[in-house]
């Protein structure tokens, strides 16, 4: 009776994914960063580092010397603020990636639903 349910049935082995599972969704995102933060963690980084720019810069503007090395500050924090920059705008692309595969996906199972009701 292997291939059986309890009804006498014969199972199906066509998987249905539901495809608006948001869980689902972000479960799969996860999985393709790799433990990798998501591109709003990169955006609060880089936010954090770009309200400390402006801080420094008003404090330069002002001829406050609270650090002895302002302009290698601003230089640095300048170049942390790039990175985040840009690993928030790779990490949107990949997001959006997974979206769109699902997406595809979900269209694809549609489809297919359609042609075996049709």
């Amino acid at each position: 009776m292997s291939g059986d349910n309890r009804m006498g049935e014969p199972q199906t082995t066509s998987l249905s994914v539901n495809w608006d599972d948001e869980t689902l969704i972000e479960r799969l995102i996860e999985e393709v960063l790799e433990g990798h933060p998501r591109a709003e963690q990169w955006r609060q980084w880089r936010e954090a580092l770009e309200e400390r720019l402006e801080k420094l810069l008003e404090m330069k503007a002002k001829g406050i010397a609270e650090y002895p090395d302002l302009d290698q500050r601003i230089e640095e924090l300048r170049r942390y603020i790039a990175v985040l920059r840009e690993e928030e705008i790779i990490t949107e692309f990949v997001e959006q990636q997974v979206r769109m595969v699902v997406g595809k996906a979900k269209l694809e199972q549609m489809l297919g639903e359609a042609l075996e009701e049709g």
